[in-house]
C-alpha cells in the first residue's frame, strides 16, 4: 500500500478575497499508514460546503484552519481500506471529515462521527446531500430551531442550496401555510417553485425584497431560515411578524472571507420591539442524534414528500475549480465531486 501514489490537492497560499483554483497545487505522496484508533479510507466523493471557505481563513472560524501545504478538508464518502479501530472493517463505506486526496486517515473521535453507511437502494452520494450536512442541518434547523408549525409563513434565503431547498420542503411537510424562497435570477426562482415545491420565490437580483415580502406576507414572516446575513437579514427583520423566529445558518453575503468579523444587523433592536427569537444552527451540536435525523429524512424521501437534488462532477482534477462556484453560481442542490467507485 505504501508504494502507491496518493494524489493530494494542497493549499499553496491563503486566499485573499474570493477563493481561486490556483490557491491549491496538485502533488503526489505516499499512502498514509494508520495508527491505533485510525481508519485508512480511500475517497470516493468530495462534498462542497460554503463553510470550507471559513476553514481557509487564518483563524479557521469554528475549526482548526487549513495550513499552508495541507490538503483541503471536506466532508466526504470513502471506503475503508485498513482499520485500527473496532467497528470499522475493510470494505465498509463511511462518511465524515475527509480531504482532497485519494487516501485519508480518518478518526471517529472528532467533532462529527465517522458514519458507517448502511446498505441501501438509494445512491451512496445521497449520504453527503439529503442525508448529509445540508439535509441534516435543514432538519434540525427547521424542526428544532425554528419550530415551524401549521399556518406559519416561512422564508428561506439561498433557497437553491443543499440546505435551503431541503429546509423549504421540510417546512411544507410540517404544515407551513406559505414557504417563500429567495434566490438569484429568474431561472433559479422558477426552479425553487417548480422543482423544490416552494409557494413563491423572490429574485434578489432584480426584486425589491422588502416590497415583495409585503405583497407575499402582508401579516409578516413567522420563521426565517437565514443562509445569507448582511442587508438581506436586515430586510427580513423588518418583515418579521411579532414573536417570529430567525435561524442563523450561514453568511453567504460575506463570501465567508471574514465572516466572524462581519457587523451584525444595524436594526437589531427589532428583535426587542417585535420580541423575536434568534439563534444559530451548527450540526456539531446535534451529532449524537444524526441517525435519528437521517432516519426521518429517509422516511420523508421514501414517502415522496422530500425531493433530492444533487449535481455530481466526475474527476479528481476538478476539485479546486468547483469550490469557487459555491459563491459565483452553481447548479441547484448539493454539489459533489466523484473521485472513484467502491471496490
Amino acid at each position: 500500500m505504501t508504494t502507491m501514489t496518493n494524489r493530494q490537492w494542497l493549499l499553496s497560499r491563503r486566499p485573499e478575497g474570493a477563493v481561486k483554483p490556483d490557491d491549491f497545487r496538485l502533488e503526489g505522496g505516499p499512502v498514509p499508514v494508520p495508527d491505533d484508533g485510525d481508519v485508512l479510507v480511500r475517497t470516493l466523493y468530495f462534498g462542497y460546503d460554503a463553510s470550507q471557505r471559513i476553514w481557509l481563513t487564518e483563524n479557521g472560524g469554528y475549526m482548526k484552519p487549513i495550513g499552508i501545504g495541507e490538503p483541503m478538508r471536506c466532508m466526504g464518502i470513502g471506503q475503508v481500506v485498513e482499520s485500527r479501530l473496532p467497528g470499522y472493517a475493510p470494505g465498509d463505506l463511511v462518511e465524515g471529515f475527509l480531504a482532497w486526496q485519494d487516501y485519508v486517515i480518518a478518526r471517529a473521535d472528532g467533532p462529527m462521527p465517522l458514519r458507517k453507511l448502511p446498505n441501501s437502494s438509494y445512491p451512496v452520494s445521497w449520504n453527503l446531500g439529503i442525508f448529509g450536512v445540508g439535509g441534516l442541518t435543514a432538519y434540525f434547523g427547521v424542526v428544532e430551531g425554528l419550530k415551524v408549525r401549521a399556518g406559519d409563513t416561512v422564508v428561506i434565503s439561498a433557497a437553491t442550496g443543499a440546505t435551503g431547498y431541503v429546509a423549504g420542503a421540510i417546512a411544507k411537510i410540517l404544515g407551513a401555510k406559505k414557504v417563500i424562497g429567495i434566490a438569484g435570477g429568474p431561472e433559479k426562482c422558477r426552479w425553487v417553485i417548480e422543482k423544490a415545491g416552494f409557494d413563491a420565490c423572490i429574485d434578489y437580483k432584480s426584486d425589491d425584497i422588502g416590497a415583495r415580502l409585503q405583497e407575499l406576507a402582508p401579516e409578516g414572516v413567522n420563521a426565517y431560515f437565514d443562509n445569507v446575513g448582511g442587508p438581506m437579514l436586515e430586510t427580513l427583520l423588518y418583515a418579521m411578524a411579532p414573536l417570529g423566529r430567525v435561524l442563523i445558518c450561514g453568511a453567504m453575503s460575506t463570501g465567508y472571507t471574514d465572516a466572524f468579523k462581519d457587523p451584525g444587523p444595524k436594526n437589531y433592536m427589532l428583535i426587542c420591539t417585535k420580541q423575536l427569537t434568534m439563534q444559530g444552527i451548527l450540526l456539531f451540536f446535534h451529532a449524537d442524534r444524526i441517525p435519528q435525523g437521517a432516519q426521518q429524512l429517509g422516511q420523508w424521501v421514501a414517502e415522496g414528500k422530500l425531493p433530492v437534488f444533487e449535481h455530481v462532477v466526475d474527476g479528481f482534477e476538478h476539485a479546486p475549480a468547483l469550490l469557487p462556484t459555491l459563491f459565483s453560481g452553481k447548479e441547484p442542490g448539493k454539489l459533489l465531486l466523484k473521485v472513484a467507485d467502491p471496490q
